[in-house]
């Protein structure tokens, strides 16, 4: 006869297999990862902002302690407490969002999970590995700005793949699907103009054509690029415009086709693929407003956080857009429409 420690023991494994066993748990664990994960973005961009990326001058540890204090602080360094325990915690979240990635991981392969989730929690993990080591340089080698903008860009990746896996967690059917060529335009186009904007604060350009965000120098356009800050900008800002256009255009046409579907069927309902068009279009115009925010009041610390935060939602939504089963020509896996 078993023995009362062993009963225990055994009734909690079986709870832990039914609770690992539950979609529904894992799609929030990896729900609450992508959440921290957008939040670990706003950090490392208030971060960048306030000029902390070297407050903790060590690493893994600041100042050789996981709790740094005020003392271990050099008066000469010119941080502020306040400083070394913003980078400070930015690391703390992003071990934390390393260790949930490493759980999920082992969770979806030995939980026999559809493929498309083991693989894209798999890339999650590899990013974030590389995530961590590009972070390690990036104190290392003095904040080079290439290796930040390398850093925020695997933070987009890991972003990404959580997104597909909790949608696909939700929604076995997506594994037949594969994005429309203008999901994948746009998704593009946001990621690449995450990378520029990273180039843009890494060079200080985000005062290169002076305090007028519709004009350079007082012009429409430049006639000429001085240095690589203002060729920076230029791109950034030129981006932004695109960006928006192709943005609003495939929302409207994502939202129209849905809304006719609706009309067809005598049935009106809020789905993601009408709900997330109209959360799109109202984030790229507080991007732009921001954008707007950061000339005119000299890029002060909070509106540069914000920009890269929405900037971060704006990512996140485009890849859920492109996985909506609505959208403009979006054909399934065995090319039926």
């Amino acid at each position: 006869m078993a023995s009362p420690t062993a009963e225990r023991s055994a009734s909690v494994r079986r709870r832990i297999d039914r609770l690992v066993g539950r979609d529904d748990v894992l799609r929030g664990t990896t729900a609450l990862t992508l959440g921290l994960v957008l939040v670990l973005v706003a950090l490392g961009g208030a971060v960048r902002a306030t000029d902390s990326g070297l407050a903790c001058p060590d690493w893994p540890f600041c100042y050789g302690k996981i709790v740094p204090r005020q003392a271990d602080i050099p008066a000469d360094s010119g941080y502020t407490l306040w400083n070394v325990w913003l980078e400070h915690s930015h690391r703390l979240v992003a071990s934390l969002v390393g260790l949930l990635i490493v759980v999920l991981a082992l969770w979806v392969w030995r939980s026999g999970r559809p493929r498309m989730v083991r693989w894209v929690v798999l890339a999650a993990l590899v990013a974030v590995v590389v995530q961590g080591l590009l972070g390690a340089l990036v104190v290392l080698h003095l904040l080079q700005g290439e290796l930040v903008t390398a850093h925020l860009g695997t933070s987009m990746v890991v972003v990404a793949c959580l997104v597909v896996a909790v949608d696909a967690l939700a929604r076995p059917e997506v594994v037949a699907r594969r994005p429309s060529t203008g999901a994948l335009a746009l998704a593009g186009l946001v990621f690449v103009q995450l990378l520029v904007g990273s180039q843009v604060t890494g060079h200080h350009a985000g005062l290169a054509y002076g305090l007028d965000p519709l004009r350079f120098h007082g012009k429409l356009l430049p006639t000429s690029v001085a240095d690589a800050a203002e060729a920076y900008h230029l791109t950034h800002r030129l981006l932004a415009y695109t960006v928006a256009i192709a943005a609003c255009a495939f929302a409207v046409a994502v939202w129209r086709r849905r809304r006719r579907m609706d009309a067809a069927s005598a049935v009106r309902t809020w789905s993601r693929a009408t709900v997330l068009p109209i959360v799109l279009v109202a984030l790229v115009l507080t991007q732009i407003a921001l954008g707007f925010a950061n000339i005119w009041y000299l890029t002060p610390p909070a509106v540069v956080t914000a920009h890269l935060a929405v900037a971060s939602w704006i990512w996140a939504t485009v890849v859920a857009l492109a996985l909506s089963p609505h959208l403009p020509d979006a054909p399934d896996a065995s090319g039926r429409g």
